[in-house]
């Protein structure tokens, strides 16, 4: 699977899917076996799903803030 597709399925994510993904970044690069250029494109992958994560939980509040109105 290419990089684009990968972004594409980041966006598709849920927030719970993303946190599990997370969750396996950390512990990929936790791994002695993880080399530096690996723990940065990990790093850069956890940055973007914490990004999007982000985003969709402000979108909720702003559904809720509606709805409670």
């Amino acid at each position: 699977m290419n990089k684009k597709n990968d972004k594409t399925k980041d966006k598709n994510m849920t927030i719970e899917e993303s946190f599990k993904a997370i969750d396996k970044i950390i512990e990929n690069m936790d791994s002695d076996k993880c080399t530096i250029e690996k723990s940065l494109e990990l790093y850069e992958n956890g940055v973007k799903l914490l990004n999007d994560v982000s985003k969709k939980v402000e979108k909720i509040e702003k559904e809720l803030k509606v709805l409670n109105k």
